[in-house]
């Protein structure tokens, strides 16, 4: 028998390090129509990089008034919003989009995005017109999951 050469050794390694590796969730938003609104550049990278890795179709706004232009023209399928922006804040962006949706038909399924940790935040985000708040710093699987199931349920 010949001697394993140390290619052999580390193509062997390398396979059981990938077999750890626990497998990718199954989880895809197959073209879904993303809005994602924070006044902050970083943290909008962040999630367009995770929604896109999801197979979502992204566009960002850096205002509330920059978002309700994108969903007049873009029509998204659902909206991430950060609360805490400059001017208007996200609780002005959602209850902008309620109005209009009584007005004129329609509905937005609308997710908060914070760094707020006030225990009444939640309470806060509901009664403005987002169906569900999800805390920075957030779990990529989490908020796809909560963009699965806001979306199915409309």
């Amino acid at each position: 028998m010949l001697p394993k050469s140390s290619n052999d050794v580390h193509l062997k390694r390398d396979r059981e390090v990938l077999e750890e590796i626990p497998e990718k969730k199954l989880l895809s938003l197959n073209g879904l129509k993303v809005l994602v609104v924070d006044d902050n550049e970083d943290c909008l990278c962040v999630v367009a990089f995770v929604l896109e890795d999801y197979q979502a179709q992204i566009k960002t706004a850096v205002s509330a008034d920059e978002a309700i232009e994108a969903i007049e023209e873009w029509k998204p399928d659902i909206l991430i919003s950060d609360i805490a922006m400059p001017g208007k804040d996200g609780y002005s962006l959602i209850r902008s989009v309620r109005k209009k949706e009584i007005l004129e038909g329609g509905f937005l399924p609308a997710v908060a995005l914070t760094s707020y940790a006030y225990e009444d935040e939640l309470d806060h985000a509901m009664d403005a017109g987002f169906q569900k708040l999800i805390r920075k710093p957030f779990e990529a699987d989490e908020l796809i999951t909560v963009l699965i199931k806001l979306t199915q349920d409309t």
